[in-house]
């Protein structure tokens, strides 16, 4: 599997979704995804990768 950190970028980027719509979309905990926002993603785990990337595709699918 391919992780594109660019389209994980994009989601944690959208001023539109808040941390808890993101948590809920994907999982990954609003607190972990506040983190990723204020601190980039260099050190995500895969799991958390996953979980973002499916977020993305939940994201555009809705717009």
């Amino acid at each position: 599997m391919i992780i594109d950190t660019n389209k994980i970028e994009l989601l944690l980027s959208n001023k539109n979704l808040t941390d808890y719509q993101i948590e809920k979309m994907t999982g990954v905990s609003r607190v972990t995804v506040k983190q990723y926002r204020q601190n980039g993603i260099n050190s995500m785990k895969l799991v958390n990768a996953v979980k973002l990337l499916d977020g993305y595709k939940q994201m555009k699918k809705i717009q």
